[in-house]
């Protein structure tokens, strides 16, 4: 009768059950591995888009609060007021602070566009979205509509502070005067407080001269 030697046994189910155990094992552990790479390049790619928006909203906010002038305008075909810069609660429908002002240094090259380079903007919160507001003309028409540009989402508040002959204030009214500094604080999900403090030339405007007879 045939006898069967060791070379001729096959494996037994305890060892192929151990086999499928280590490869179940060792396919678990890839498998982790696989998605861990996936998710931390879903995380860089989300965390480069959110620096990516960050740096271009300060690069936008930057050439806006930097040249601003003191120049008076006309909102909706009203007479221009005094005040050259305004800001506050509400203000432009924000959800939290808006801010309106006149700045120049809109490239024209070569006069190509039917404008000048002097640009009212303004900045609010909606929908948790900074949004940058534009108007073509400083004096604009009821008729007019601002185009509004939305900057960087996650921003849950954005408050302005002034500074003027007597310190740091909440709120300006000087008529015909540009403060010397302006203070910008933007409240983020992902980054807490952001602040930015522009330097101004504290630039003002003669009173217009009223002749008498």
């Amino acid at each position: 009768m045939y006898q069967r030697t060791k070379k001729d046994r096959g494996f037994t189910l305890i060892e192929v059950l151990l086999a499928l155990m280590i490869f179940a094992t060792l396919s678990v552990a890839a498998n982790q591995i696989f998605r861990n790479v996936i998710n931390s390049n879903i995380q860089t790619e989300e965390v480069g888009n959110a620096l990516k928006s960050l740096q271009r909203t300060l690069l936008i906010m930057d050439s806006d609060f930097r040249q601003m002038l003191a120049r008076q305008y006309r909102n909706g075909g009203d007479e221009a007021k005094e005040t050259l810069l305004e800001f506050g609660d509400d203000f432009l429908d924000s959800e939290s602070q808006g801010i309106r002002f006149v700045r120049g240094g809109w490239i024209n090259p070569q006069q190509l566009f039917p404008r000048g380079e002097v640009v009212k903007v303004g900045y609010r919160i909606q929908d948790e979205t900074l949004e940058r507001i534009r108007w073509m003309y400083p004096d604009d028409s009821s008729a007019a509509e601002p185009a509004s540009m939305p900057l960087m989402e996650g921003v849950t508040g954005i408050r302005f502070e002034v500074q003027g002959s007597d310190g740091w204030k909440k709120d300006w009214d000087t008529p015909l005067e540009m403060p010397k500094a302006i203070r910008v604080v933007m409240e983020t999900e992902r980054y807490g407080e952001l602040t930015r403090v522009y330097l101004l030339p504290g630039q003002t405007i003669a009173p217009p001269v009223v002749n008498t007879p």
